[in-house]
C-alpha cells in the first residue's frame, strides 16, 4: 500500500532574502526543477558573498541554505547536511536567539537526517526547531503543524506508531484551526493518520481517515489529480484486504 506524500516538506530555504543576479538565476532554475543548474548559480553566488562579506554574513547563510536545499532535492544528503550545518554555525553567531531562520535550518537538518535513516538525529533537530517555532509564532501556527507532522513521520518510519499518532493528532488540530478542515494540507495529516492505523492493523480506522482525505482532495484538487487517484487506489486496496479477511 503506497503512501501519499503531500505535506512532509521543507518549511522554506531561509527566512532571509537576496536579490543578486546569480540568486535570481538559481531561483529560476529551482522553479524549473533544474537543481543542478541551481547549484551552479548558487556556488557562483557563494563565491561572490565570501569575497564581498566574508564567512560570517547573512548573505552567506542564504547561499549555504540554498545549497543545502538543492542538494537534498538531488538526494545528495551528505552535501545537503554539510551546507545546512555551515548555515547553522553562522546563524548561531549572527542571529538573535530563537530566530525563525535558525528554526528553519534545524528543520531542514532534521529532514536530511530523516532521509538518511538517522532518526535520533532527525528528532533532535525537529524538536529544536519546534521549540523555537513555538516562541516565534505561537503554538497554533501552521508551520508548527508541519514540524509535528515531520516528527510523526519519523516515529512512523521507526514503527513507533503511538508516538506517531500523538504528533499527527497535534498537527491535525493545528491545521484544522489554522487552515480549515477542507484544506489539502489537512488532508495530508488525515492520510498520515490513516497510514498509521493501517500499520497497526486497524483497517476500519484507516479507511475512515483515507475517506476524509479523499473527500478533501476531490473537492480541492479534483478527481483526476494524481494525489486523489493515489488515495482512491489505497482505499480500494484496503477494502479488498478487508473483504479477504472477512472471508477467512
Amino acid at each position: 500500500m503506497k503512501k501519499i506524500v503531500l505535506g512532509v516538506v521543507l518549511l522554506c530555504i531561509t527566512q532571509l532574502s537576496a536579490y543578486s543576479a546569480s540568486y535570481k538565476l538559481a531561483d529560476e532554475a529551482k522553479k524549473r526543477g533544474d537543481y543542478k543548474s541551481a547549484i551552479t548559480f548558487t556556488l557562483e553566488q557563494l563565491d561572490e558573498d565570501l569575497n564581498s562579506y566574508g564567512e560570517n554574513a547573512k548573505e552567506v547563510i542564504i547561499s549555504y541554505g540554498q545549497l543545502g536545499f538543492f542538494y537534498e532535492k538531488l538526494g545528495k544528503y551528505d552535501k545537503a547536511l554539510k551546507y545546512n550545518l555551515k548555515a547553522l554555525k553562522i546563524e548561531k553567531k549572527l542571529l538573535p536567539k530563537n530566530d525563525p531562520t535558525t528554526a528553519t535550518t534545524y528543520n531542514n537538518i532534521g529532514s536530511v537526517y530523516r532521509k538518511q535513516g538517522k532518526y535520533k538525529e532527525a528528532l533532535e533537530n525537529y524538536e529544536k526547531s519546534l521549540k523555537m517555532q513555538k516562541i516565534v509564532y505561537g503554538k497554533k501556527d501552521s508551520l508548527i503543524a508541519t514540524t509535528y507532522n515531520s516528527i510523526g513521520s519519523v516515529y512512523r518510519q521507526q514503527g513507533k506508531y503511538e508516538e506517531a499518532l500523538e504528533n499527527y493528532e497535534k498537527a491535525l488540530k493545528i491545521r484544522e484551526e489554522a487552515l480549515g478542515k477542507e484544506h489539502v494540507s489537512t488532508a495530508t495529516i488525515c492520510n498520515n493518520i490513516g497510514m498509521v492505523y493501517y500499520k497497526q492493523g486497524k483497517p476500519k480506522e484507516a479507511l475512515k481517515e483515507l475517506d476524509k482525505t479523499l473527500k478533501i482532495q476531490e473537492k480541492i484538487l479534483g478527481k483526476e489529480h494524481p494525489s486523489t487517484k493515489n488515495t482512491q487506489k489505497n482505499i480500494n486496496y484496503l477494502k479488498k484486504e478487508m473483504e479477504k479477511n472477512n472471508k477467512r
